[in-house]
């Protein structure tokens, strides 16, 4: 019996280095090149060369979240590095480029000269240039080509295979349709997420129209219904909406009739209770989480408020969403590590520094690139605000210029921030009194920089289309980008909140009296709770100190 080859290791950065070192037919300078902008690369993932892998399909994923500006590098800088990569790949095996160099061929070139829109010249771009390298013909594009072009990119250095694939299959089937003299078929579509939910078509207008009713009355429509509650807001409605088809949805894939369903009395019967919650227990492995809680929740209260069942069904149902909810009044394992990041001094004064550098960079484009400029004051107002005023992501988006920003003096100095009780969670009133640097970045904002994103007339702070605000998910991306571009640091709107507390009670350990006031928690319960133990790592390294000191040593900065 022959013994196995033994496999090799595979292919590092460290050998693309002696690759491009030993390369012949390369200069000087490009020997130069390459060399330190794979050392780069290495220096960004914070690795030795010798130990990552030199395979363009996990780069491309590690290189993408890398932001630029966090290391102190231009955008133009980082793709230059990133295609003297793609070069020293290149010298140790056969790699998709970037972009194709060479012309396309004359049937692919005439498709593109009849592109009108340059968006979609460039969607189709690379894929053409790919197609018209391997010799295919624009009828020759099927699915069969898509996947090999998808494969292809795989094996490149793009930030995103995947939605540069989505994109082009968009691309080329919206060609197909609108092109006249476009001689290719349409391909199919690949999903971002295959869901379950069907549409209300799909399902009674008798359940629709009962859910409607219980929308209604949750959304406080009837001026002479006495409600024992506040009326939910539009977000929440869609979600409600979007739970009661959910349900309905999982017990047609679990064998019920449609017909079946007739109202919302149909959906709480223990049996159906059951075998619908059932359906999502065993999509999420047999276990609950916080979206199956916050359904039983809600069919819980169709049950007790709508349908009104009898009690001992509502005992019943009552006891089945105790044991799916999963949910803790405590900050979740997943926000305490993103806590950890600002343990570090560094990370805490990029952070706290990032409105003033958002000012820097929208001085320098200010000329060229208004718009941009301005969104970047936005953002570096937004973020600001966040860091001095910590209110949730709803009532920063629908801050008004003259509901919400109170001047205290006719002269127009000083401002407060004041969310009135019945747009706050839970209904307390919050007032910040805004230190003066966070005035007069609102102050140059408003003046400079917010009349190029919107008309006078459109009186919110962060202006959306017409007369509205931006919508919380845009605005919260929007932050979440650009803290991770600027900064390296991965977090969202709320973390804010937590950040803010986290920060006073390391300088302030046991001050929990004044976190509370400040985030308008409406207990000191809720507030000890979540932040209880958040100034232990503080408390231990004041302690560690103290050791240290009487042993005659330092305590590392």
């Amino acid at each position: 019996m022959t013994s196995p080859t033994p496999s090799r290791n595979p292919l590092t950065l460290a050998e693309v280095i002696a690759a491009a070192k030993a390369a012949p037919d390369l200069t000087d300078r490009r020997r130069q090149d390459i060399v330190s902008a794979v050392r780069t690369v290495a220096r960004l993932l914070q690795s030795d060369p010798a130990r990552i892998p030199a395979s363009p399909r996990l780069l491309s994923g590690r290189l993408s979240e890398i932001p630029p500006a966090a290391h102190g590098m231009s955008q133009a800088r980082w793709n230059n590095v990133r295609s003297l990569l793609r070069a020293g790949l290149a010298l140790c095996g056969p790699i998709t480029p970037g972009r194709h160099l060479g012309g396309l061929s004359e049937e692919w070139r005439v498709l593109r000269d009849a592109l009108q829109e340059r968006k979609q010249r460039v969607g189709l771009s690379r894929f053409m240039h790919h197609c018209s390298a391997a010799g295919l013909s624009p009828l020759a594009v099927d699915d069969e080509v898509m996947e090999a072009f998808g494969a292809a990119l795989l094996d490149s250095l793009i930030r995103s295979p995947a939605e540069q694939m989505r994109g082009t299959r968009f691309a080329w089937n919206r060609a197909c349709a609108e092109q006249p003299c476009w001689p290719g078929r349409p391909v199919g579509i690949v999903s971002r997420r295959i869901s379950h939910v069907l549409r209300w078509s799909a399902l009674p207008a008798s359940l629709r129209a009962d859910a409607q009713g219980w929308l209604d009355r949750l959304a406080g429509h009837d001026l002479l219904d006495d409600l024992p509650f506040r009326p939910v807001k539009p977000a929440t409605l869609e979600a409600r909406d979007r739970q009661i088809r959910a349900f309905a949805s999982a017990l047609v894939h679990r064998g019920r009739d449609p017909a079946l369903l007739q109202r919302l009395a149909d959906l709480v019967e223990l049996p159906t209770l059951k075998d619908g919650l059932r359906y999502f227990l065993d999509r999420n492995g047999g276990k609950s989480s916080g979206a199956i809680a916050d359904l039983a929740a809600t069919l819980k209260a169709i049950a007790r408020h709508w349908v009104k069942v009898p009690q001992a069904q509502l005992d019943q149902i009552s006891a089945m969403q105790r044991k799916l909810d999963v949910r803790t009044r405590s900050m979740t394992l997943t926000n305490r590590h993103r806590l950890r990041q600002f343990d570090d001094a560094d990370n805490v004064r990029a952070l706290l520094n990032l409105p003033q550098r958002l000012i820097a960079q929208a001085e320098r484009i200010r000329a060229k690139q208004p718009r941009h400029a301005a969104l970047r004051v936005q953002m570096a107002v937004a973020v600001d605000v966040l860091l001095m005023a910590p209110v949730r992501i709803s009532n920063l988006v629908e801050i008004d210029i003259d509901r919400n920003l109170i001047r205290l003096n006719r002269q127009g100095s000083g401002l407060h921030l004041v969310i009135p009780s019945g747009l706050v969670k839970n209904r307390q009133e919050l007032e910040f009194p805004l230190p003066e640097s966070t005035v007069r970045l609102i102050e140059r904002y408003l003046a400079e920089f917010r009349p190029t994103l919107a008309s006078n007339e459109n009186r919110a702070l962060f202006p959306g289309q017409g007369l509205s605000c931006k919508g919380r998910g845009i605005i919260g991306q929007q932050i979440k980008r650009v803290v991770h571009l600027n900064t390296g640091l991965r977090l969202h709107p709320h973390l804010f909140r937590h950040i803010g507390a986290k920060l006073f009670l390391d300088a302030n350990p046991g001050a929990h009296e004044v976190v509370r006031r400040v985030l308008g928690h409406r207990s000191i319960e809720t507030t000890m709770s979540y932040y209880t133990g958040m100034e232990t790592a503080a408390a231990v390294r004041h302690f560690d100190a103290t050791i240290l000191k009487l042993r005659g040593e330092r305590a590392a900065p």
